[in-house]
């Protein structure tokens, strides 16, 4: 590949090499997350966040690559490092969101409110969130070779992997915000604490969805197409929306709902442990009508669903 000629293509430099101090700004900003993920991560033991961190990482690592070609715009290393890594980050991110409302339904005990069971809902979504990163890694493999040809083929199979990946967030939104508003009702009007956290995953989900069409127009154009040659879509449409999602899950990560409502057992009004809750701030007396003394046990029924809604609100 001459990268001279096909440079301002496949680099996206038809308006010149990219601006190294903002890629700095976000090396900076990605890097402080992914230590905060890692620190948080280990101290709640949601390993389940693995993904998530090695998505940081490859953020970071990627908008490095970005400096990189700053530096030496048609350096085809830098091109590689940043492409390889920034394009399928948000699926290993991606892949945490869709195992968290899993993790969010069962800490609320409140499977029979979402539209699918939490065994299955992580699995399939996760499956889903193989098969985009497979489908987008075979494309962006196809676009670093020197044959145009197979370069514009893998520009092609790229933007399919974001449709299908779009095509998955937008099913998960659903589902999500169909959980969201039948725990809503089931809570009541009242102490919906808990609901930062869904909506957490919901707007995050949503930021990711706005980054795949972006980026989905940036590769059907091409390189030297409109969205590739202004590096305002880079930074503004790509870099914001999933450092807005790291930030989203760093502050309301679901380890902190799931720790909260560890050892609340009973919730029954009168008893010790109703006053063991009032003590420990899980719930008020105010609580007791939408509580109904019910207890936390293996029978799952709407009722003791809203009573564990409640009381998590409480805690939260």
């Amino acid at each position: 590949m001459d990268a001279q000629t096909d440079g301002a293509r496949w680099f996206g430099l038809a308006s010149g090499p990219p601006n190294g101090p903002a890629a700095i700004v976000f090396i900076a900003a990605f890097g402080i997350c992914t230590l905060g993920h890692f620190f948080q991560m280990c101290w709640l033991k949601t390993w389940y966040f693995i993904p998530f961190v090695m998505g940081c990482i490859m953020e970071t690592c990627g908008y490095y690559g970005r400096f990189w070609l700053s530096q030496s715009p048609y350096n085809f290393k830098a091109y590689v490092l940043y492409d390889l890594l920034i394009l399928p980050a948000p699926i290993f991110l991606a892949a945490t969101m869709y195992m968290a409302i899993s993790r969010i339904v069962t800490t609320l005990d409140a499977a029979e409110l979402s539209p699918i069971r939490p065994r299955w809902l992580s699995k399939i979504f996760v499956l889903g969130d193989v098969v985009c990163f497979l489908v987008q890694l075979s494309g962006t493999g196809m676009t670093i070779t020197i044959d145009s040809k197979i370069q514009d083929i893998g520009q092609k199979v790229v933007v399919v992997g974001l449709v299908f990946q779009i095509v998955v967030f937008v099913a998960f939104i659903w589902i999500v915000w169909v959980f969201f508003q039948r725990c809503k009702q089931q809570a009541g009007a009242e102490g919906l604490r808990w609901k930062r956290f869904v909506v957490a995953l919901l707007a995050a989900s949503v930021c990711i969805v706005l980054r795949n069409l972006v980026v989905g127009i940036k590769h059907a154009q091409g390189g030297s197409g409109f969205v590739a040659s202004h590096e305002v879509f880079a930074y503004l449409f790509e870099a914001v929306p999933i450092f807005a999602t790291v930030c989203l899950l760093l502050v309301y990560q679901p380890g902190r709902l799931q720790r909260s409502m560890k050892g609340l057992k009973v919730i029954s009004p009168g008893g010790d442990e109703m006053q063991f809750a009032e003590r420990s701030g899980l719930v008020s007396r105010s609580d007791e009508n939408l509580t109904g003394g019910a207890t936390f046990s293996n029978d799952r029924n709407h009722e003791q669903i809203a009573s564990n809604i409640v009381s998590c609100s409480r805690i939260m």
